[in-house]
């Protein structure tokens, strides 16, 4: 038995290794290792007032901030049986989808776009002026820019509280951000285009997991109170822990999560997939193999969102500024609650339960990442079934596990204690 061990991951968000394990020179075993600190916050906020949750929890990490904070709010809400007025929640779809342009830009063009440009890095890219390299980069910030229209800050965003938004984004701002929406609608075809044009890809099986996703069944939607699965099943979002058994393993800091069915697949892939299956409008066009689509999923998703993006920002101009932002939380009183998003890397989890004081007495919170990690082991063994090439081994590994975009940050959140 022999390991090839990579080490570190490179272009991916955080600390990992991948250890493939060789039997008489072909693939037997692989090992996913998620080696970021684990930082403990499903303990953290055990203790803590409801409205100091949201703040905390979002600092799990700075790429994925204002999906988390969104998400933990919307589950405190639930526990509050507080409602939201409908301006509030514009303002926080903007916000959502502005970390997912930046993500989805960060991803591609930064860690993926390397892969077929024959570079190491974007930093490479840019020092032989790459125009597709500096689109995206451009994107990503364009992507930050909306996060911090809507949320007041790029990173860890202040505007939603508990029962809705501190304050309306400024007229003269969001007027702004209409007129670089429109032109970004204009010239993202190109770039599609040019990304498409250059991608090569290694061959791949068909993407492992079983697709898992949010949304709505009236139009294509990044929030949800159903947990649709590829084989058919749907959940209330309450019973997520029906679906998503958690699981300690030993090779990592993070968390197994995976159905009675099998592993599971998130993200922009099952998103697009489960969408096409509920006849809902979005389809991306899934040139490549495998996981790999869902780099053009990601792809098409940034162009759906530069679009939704524009109508939301319309609807806030038209809106009057009488309309309320926030419902007030005079007397807390104990409950539980549990919401889902879908965040860049997929379905993202919170649950908490609040005592009649008003603190925290549990929570769970279960991230994309953490789901996809066994299923990028199965996809890795499918890949390179039969493979024996030890360099050829090493390279389409590690371009499996970019393709899934993970975040192991987030998945590292909690060691048991």
């Amino acid at each position: 038995m022999t390991r090839l061990i990579i080490d570190p991951l490179t272009r991916v968000e955080g600390h990992g290794r991948v250890e493939l394990i060789r039997r008489n020179g072909k693939l037997d075993d692989v090992q996913v290792r998620m080696l970021e600190s684990p930082r403990l916050f499903e303990k953290i906020v055990v203790g803590r007032k409801y409205d100091e949750v949201a703040d905390l929890v979002c600092r799990i990490c700075a790429i994925c901030s204002a999906v988390h904070k969104l998400t933990a709010l919307e589950a405190i809400e639930r526990a509050l049986h507080v409602e939201i007025p409908p301006m509030a929640s514009t303002v926080r779809e903007l916000l959502l989808l502005g970390g997912h342009i930046q993500s989805h830009a960060l991803h591609l063009f930064c860690l993926i776009l390397p892969d077929f440009s024959g570079a190491d890095s974007v930093v490479e890219l840019l020092k032989h002026e790459d125009t597709l390299a500096k689109a995206g980069l451009e994107l990503k910030a364009f992507g930050n820019h909306i996060q911090e229209v809507a949320g007041g800050r790029v990173i860890h965003p202040v505007n939603p509280v508990v029962g809705g938004v501190a304050y309306r984004p400024q007229r003269q701002l969001l007027s702004e951000l209409l007129a670089k929406l429109e032109a970004w609608q204009q010239k993202w075809p190109a770039i599609v285009s040019g990304f498409v044009a250059r991608a090569r890809f290694p061959a791949a099986k068909v993407a492992a997991g079983i697709p898992l996703a949010t949304g709505s069944v009236e139009a294509f939607s990044l929030r949800g109170q159903t947990l649709w699965l590829g084989s058919g099943k749907k959940f209330p979002v309450a019973d997520y822990h029906k679906l998503l058994a958690e699981e300690s393993c030993t090779e990592s800091y993070a968390k197994h999560s995976c159905s009675a069915d099998g592993p599971l697949l998130v993200g922009a892939l099952a998103r697009a997939r489960l969408a096409k299956e509920r006849g809902l409008v979005y389809e991306p066009k899934l040139e490549q193999e495998g996981i790999y689509a869902n780099n053009n999923a990601q792809l098409s998703e940034i162009g759906w969102a530069l679009g939704r993006a524009r109508d939301l920002v319309e609807l806030l101009q038209n809106t009057s500024d009488a309309e309320p932002l926030l419902t007030k939380v005079d007397t807390p009183e104990g409950g539980v609650g549990t919401a889902v998003m879908e965040a860049p890397r997929g379905l993202l989890v919170h649950h908490y339960v609040i005592d009649e004081w008003g603190y925290v007495a549990a929570a769970d919170v279960v991230t994309p990442t953490a789901i996809n990690q066994r299923t990028m082991k199965e996809q890795i063994l499918a890949d390179l079934a039969g493979e024996t090439d030890a360099k050829q081994m090493r390279l389409v590994a590690e371009q499996i596990i970019r393709a899934f975009d993970p975040c192991i940050s987030c998945a590292v959140h909690l060691l048991e204690m």
